[in-house]
């Protein structure tokens, strides 16, 4: 039988490669079809390593040890740790220690006097960040002139148990351009940030349902076009709302919204963007 016209290796390389980062939930179907391809793609599959109960975590323990630190270094540009893995400080730093091209980083926990802070300034080129800086920190006093937060240019952080005074210190991250706020925010606050970080192109407020009726405050008083509030009723720090398959998060949707804003499509006073994922 005919097996039809044969692709050139590379492109059919391409072609498996950018199905596995366009869709990823497709690479193990993907790593079944050859020898070959298992080989393009397995490393994709840790692209985005996602540890968030004991049996994802003892897998990745399993690839620490069977793996050459390089392997980390060249594939994982994507962490996502959730505490309900039951890993210490110890071997979150050791893993953290082998990704230093990390492009996107999630932590839930409470470390202690920043146990953390001297391995995340080994990475080298971070972008985004999720997380609650009074946990990262441990207790210390937060300091975001620190390296870490020099090259961060999306911040997606909770402000519970945060000073006035650290918040609008956000101007010194230099690279910061996004900025992710959860329910109930003061509106002295958001203003105080809208005039303080110049640079800021977004600032978003992420409500759940129960906080929606707060957040009136914001549609009425706060005029400047960044600012938009979308009302989510799933835990923003899930796993589906942190790395979204098709690139189309909620960072895009707010850019979107902003820029429908900008070229007069809808009122500069608009607020309010409908949950799209």
């Amino acid at each position: 039988m005919d097996a039809g016209p044969a692709l050139p290796l590379d492109l059919e390389r391409e072609i498996f490669e950018t199905t596995a980062l366009l869709h990823i939930s497709t690479i193990p179907a993907l790593l079944r079809v050859s020898h070959r391809v298992f080989a393009w793609i397995e490393p994709l599959l840790y692209r985005a390593l996602r540890i968030d109960s004991p049996t994802t975590a003892k897998a990745i323990e399993r690839v620490m040890h069977e793996r050459p630190p390089i392997f980390f270094s060249d594939n994982v540009r994507h962490f996502y740790f959730s505490q309900r893995c039951l890993w210490t400080c110890q071997k979150v730093s050791a893993l953290v220690r082998l990704c230093p091209y990390l492009v996107s980083l999630f932590f839930e926990g409470t470390w202690p006097e920043s146990a953390l802070l001297p391995v995340l300034d080994g990475i080298l080129h971070l972008r985004s960040w999720r997380g609650s800086l009074r946990n990262l920190f441990g207790g210390a006093a937060i300091d975001l002139s620190l390296p870490f937060f020099r090259t961060i240019t999306h911040l997606d952080v909770t402000l519970h148990g945060i000073s006035t005074d650290t918040v609008l210190s956000l101007h010194k991250m230099p690279a910061l351009s996004h900025l992710c706020l959860h329910n109930t925010v003061a509106v002295d606050l958001l203003s105080g940030l809208l005039e303080q970080c110049p640079r800021l192109r977004i600032l978003l407020i992420l409500c759940h349902p129960a906080y929606a009726e707060f957040a009136d405050p914001v549609n009425s008083e706060i005029t400047d076009m960044r600012c938009v509030v979308v009302v989510r009723g799933f835990r923003i720090h899930d796993w589906h709302g942190w790395l979204a398959e098709d690139g189309h998060d909620f960072w895009a949707g707010a850019e979107a919204f902003v820029a429908r804003k900008r070229r007069g499509e809808i009122p500069v006073s608009a607020r309010w963007l409908e949950p799209w994922w």
